[in-house]
Order: C-alpha cells, then sequence, then structure tokens
C-alpha cells in the first residue's frame, strides 16, 4: 500500500486551518494513471476551494491542486497510452497537493523532455486556458493588438506569449514595473503602468498607442468597463477574471454602439457543456516549446512543507507569474 502526504483541509474555511497528513492511496482504477508528484502549480482557485468559495463546493477532507508534474507509476488495466517511467503532466480535478495522485487517463498528457518538471507544473491550466481564448474564442489572427489587463499573472503572461508566437501585438497593463518588466521579457509590445488609485481610462488615452482588436481582462470591476472605450469596431472582451474582487455589469448600450462581444471563457473538465475534453486539446504547446516560440514562464517554486508562504503571497497578489509546490521527489 503507498502512503501519501497531502496538504488536507477537514473543515472549509480558513487556510491557516490546513494540515498536511499522511494517508493511504486509493487503488489505482482501470482508467486511471498514478503519479509521483514531483510538482504542482498553485492558482488562486485552490484558495478558494480551501475557503469554501469555489463555485462547485467539495465535500471535505479535502486537497486542493489542479495540475501537476510527475512520473508515472503504475497504469490501470485499460490503460494504454501510458506506461512507467513516462513523465507527464496531468489536470487532477483536486487532489493536486499530494506525493501522489490518481488521475484519468483523459487528463493526463506526455510532456516534452525538455520541459523540466517545475514548468511542466505550471503550464496547464494558464497556458491551455490562454490557447483555448485565443485560438478558439477569439480566433485571433497575425497584427492583432489584444490588450491584456493584469498581464503580469500565470495567464497573462501565457497569453503574451501565444499571442506572440501567432503574430499579434500585444499591450501589457500591470500595476509595477516588475510586472512589466516581466511582461516584456515574455515579448509584450507596449507597457502600460497601472498606477494605484488611477483611472484606467485615463491613463489608457495618455499612453495607448491605438485601440485595439481584443481586451483580455483579468481584473474585472471598473477597469472592465474602462477598457471598452479602447476597443475597435466589433472588437471582443473576453472576462477572464476578477482580481480587483469587482464583477463589472457591463451596460448594453456600449456593446450595441460599438458591435462588441463579450466572449466567455471556460476551459476544462470543469466546464460541465464540455464533455469531450481532454488533454489532447493542448498537445502543441510541447511543439511550440520544442521550436522555442515560447518559453513558458519559470514558476516560483514552494517546497510543500512551506505551502502557507506560497498561498500568502497569491492571496495577497504579490506574486509575479506562477507559482509552484515541491515534493520530496522533485531533483532540483
Amino acid at each position: 500500500m503507498i502512503k501519501t502526504k497531502r496538504i488536507i483541509q477537514e473543515q472549509l474555511g480558513n487556510i491557516k486551518d490546513l494540515k498536511i497528513k499522511t494517508i493511504d492511496m486509493d487503488t489505482t482504477q482501470s482508467n486511471e494513471v498514478l503519479i509521483e508528484v514531483h510538482c504542482c502549480g498553485v492558482s488562486f482557485a485552490d484558495i478558494l476551494a480551501y475557503e469554501g468559495n469555489y463555485q462547485d463546493t467539495p465535500k471535505v477532507p479535502f486537497t486542493a491542486g489542479l495540475e501537476v508534474s510527475g512520473v508515472v507509476k503504475d497504469v490501470g488495466d485499460n490503460v494504454k497510452k501510458f506506461k512507467n517511467g513516462d513523465e507527464v503532466i496531468a489536470l487532477t480535478l483536486w487532489g493536486g497537493f499530494s506525493e501522489y495522485v490518481n488521475v484519468n487517463e483523459k487528463f493526463v498528457l506526455k510532456k516534452s523532455k525538455n520541459i523540466p518538471h517545475d514548468i511542466g507544473s505550471s503550464m496547464i491550466i494558464n497556458y491551455g486556458t490562454a490557447l483555448y481564448t485565443i485560438f478558439e474564442r477569439l480566433k485571433c489572427k497575425k497584427n492583432d493588438r489584444v490588450m491584456i489587463l493584469g498581464a503580469s499573472g500565470g495567464i497573462g503572461i501565457a497569453s503574451i506569449e501565444l499571442l506572440k508566437a501567432i503574430g499579434c501585438k500585444v499591450i501589457a497593463v500591470a500595476s509595477s514595473k516588475d510586472k512589466l518588466d516581466e511582461c516584456s521579457k515574455y515579448g509584450a509590445d507596449e507597457l502600460i503602468l497601472r498606477k494605484k488609485n488611477s483611472n484606467l481610462k485615463v491613463e489608457l488615452k495618455s499612453s495607448l498607442k491605438e485601440n485595439v482588436d481584443a481586451v483580455i481582462d483579468n481584473i474585472g470591476g471598473k477597469d472592465t468597463l474602462d477598457s471598452l472605450s479602447f476597443l475597435k469596431w466589433e472588437g471582443s472582451i473576453v472576462p477572464m477574471g476578477f482580481a480587483s474582487g469587482k464583477i463589472a455589469e457591463i451596460p448594453a448600450n456600449l456593446v450595441l454602439l460599438k458591435n462588441i462581444s463579450i466572449v466567455g471563457v471556460f476551459w476544462g473538465p470543469f466546464a460541465k457543456g464540455n464533455k469531450s475534453f481532454n488533454l489532447d486539446s493542448i498537445s502543441m504547446i510541447n511543439d511550440f516549446y520544442d521550436k522555442k516560440l515560447i518559453k513558458i514562464s519559470k514558476p516560483k517554486l514552494y517546497d510543500i512543507k512551506n505551502f502557507m508562504d506560497a498561498f500568502d503571497s497569491i492571496k495577497k497578489r504579490e506574486s509575479i507569474g506562477k507559482i509552484s509546490l515541491y515534493t520530496s521527489k522533485y531533483l532540483k
């Protein structure tokens, strides 16, 4: 019987109540892959879930963690695509903050040998969501101008890289010079500093060179409304996240006047209408990386024993790019 350490919440609420516990692993089912976790990506959704504020409230005891990179240690009887020793990335549907995790084979993908485990753990949600947004929902093409609000976060950096890979012009908006420097490193063409307590519309009027074809909005609230004025005719906005803590109520007349499209993006198996989802949809990210079209931002790493430091960094909006936890299996 394999034992695994996990970050467990016995009662949803305060993340200060989280504990690392050692438990017995469940038996690997016929369609599952047992993964020895080397690194696990951390997202705001993990914290919301532990606090009981995620859209689908999990049952307790509960372990968060949605994306991992590691090595296959066992496969179920019906699994044909993977074997012991394969290096893989996986979307875990929770449970990733562990040393071992069982994952349905649909949500497992062999990773490029050129991608280290720390980067592998940070690419699935951010780059998968960005890829789906850019290629499937916005259908971006070469020379499109795309503005990203909250551009230094994980999805922001992923969006910059993928947009540049297909020849778009990227305008990055972020709240500090350090964050904008990070955006520049990954290819952003124009950098706009969103000063604290300033009005985004005023900032954009003075800094934006010309209007944009699309806005990827990770901030929400008033910034969503302010950005609409800078869309071109028939432009699109994607409400990707709400880091401001506020959800904008977009007036229908603004949508009407410019033929604006509000584009929804809910990627992955949590999207209940997406019955055919599997990780093959993001295999091109391996190809982009191998061809050096994207770098994939290296996450800031925390020992899994120091998980609260990682969670605090995200809650306080101090993090730049992605954060990952590493286990004792990870060879730095």
